[in-house]
């Protein structure tokens, strides 16, 4: 049961889930979100990624190249370092403030993986028994990680997008409508507008999911990845209600896309109580770091040092 100062975590986490599997009670990122299902495969036989057929006029056209492009730029994505400004508010229905917590967080890497540490909450850094724990959480990453497989760590890098952002499903379970054309980052994009098919037939909870879901992607007209993500609950999700709305904004930095901005509005039951607020985060100083990306790219071989970017 999540606590007040939790609820806008858990529908945030499933676009950035990290690693904060914290065990202190203030961090409102200790409730996880709803545990990831394997993703099915997929309904569609995306082209390639160089494929130069895009309809640019049909929605699914579109969508069969930037999906696939898109999970790309999201693999080659957690490559990146960077810090973490997060912000989380809960008030009651009638504006009444629960909860204002904040907190800032490192993310780096542990055991090839990204690791989101906690450095600073409300406004303090660390110290005493909180930075203890803190370490402790550290040292049980590090050795949980130290006996992954490599197809375990890939699997753990597939898992965020999969359930609340339903990319793969997107064609075959939604009707999709080029609602128009934006600037994101002062470069042209295409708005597309995914609606749940009235008579679609999820086979497994995460196609059923995934139909909670109206979603909105801006798709940038030249790498045709998305530069911005909306999704908004149309029905009741885990512990949030209809209407939530998430947005996750990017920046293109060395030809990737970089996740600058999440925000979400949300109404959610804390317990037997409604409430509503905002989970924020902002992502800055972004340093890419070369891993083992067999984990990104299993075509690919491993290096080892830090660049800014």
């Amino acid at each position: 049961m999540a606590r007040p100062g939790q609820v806008g975590a858990v529908f945030l986490a499933a676009f950035i889930l990290l690693s904060h599997n914290s065990a202190r009670a203030q961090s409102p990122a200790d409730t996880p979100a709803p545990t990831p299902l394997p993703a099915p495969a997929p309904t569609v036989n995306f082209p390639p990624v160089n494929s130069p057929e895009v309809n640019f006029n049909d929605a699914d056209s579109i969508l069969a190249a930037a999906v696939p492009r898109t999970l790309k730029n999201r693999r080659e994505s957690m490559a990146y370092t960077y810090d973490v400004d997060y912000r989380n508010r809960n008030l009651t229905t009638r504006g009444k403030l629960l909860t204002d917590y904040s907190a800032k967080y490192e993310v780096i890497f542990v055991g090839g993986l990204p690791y989101r540490r906690l450095v600073e909450e409300n406004n303090r850094p660390l110290t005493g028994l909180a930075a203890a724990q803190e370490a402790q959480r550290y040292d049980q990453t590090f050795a949980e990680r130290s006996h992954m497989s490599l197809d375990q760590k890939r699997d753990y890098l597939r898992r965020p997008w999969n359930v609340d952002v339903p990319l793969p499903q997107l064609i075959g379970l939604f009707n999709n409508t080029i609602v128009g054309e934006d600037l994101v980052e002062g470069r042209p994009a295409i708005i597309i507008e995914s609606l749940p098919r009235p008579d679609a037939h999820p086979v497994d909870e995460e196609e059923r999911r995934a139909l909670h879901k109206r979603v909105k992607l801006w798709i940038d007209r030249e790498d045709l990845v998305a530069s911005r993500i909306e999704a908004t609950l149309v029905a009741d999700d885990a512990l949030m209600k209809t209407g939530t709305v998430a947005r996750i904004d990017f920046e293109r930095k060395g030809g990737v896309w970089l996740p600058t901005q999440s925000d979400v509005q949300f109404e959610a039951m804390a317990g037997s109580q409604l409430v509503r607020g905002e989970t924020l985060e902002e992502n800055t100083g972004f340093r890419r770091f070369h891993v083992d990306v067999r984990l990104l790219d299993p075509a690919q071989t491993a290096t080892g040092s830090t660049e800014a970017q």
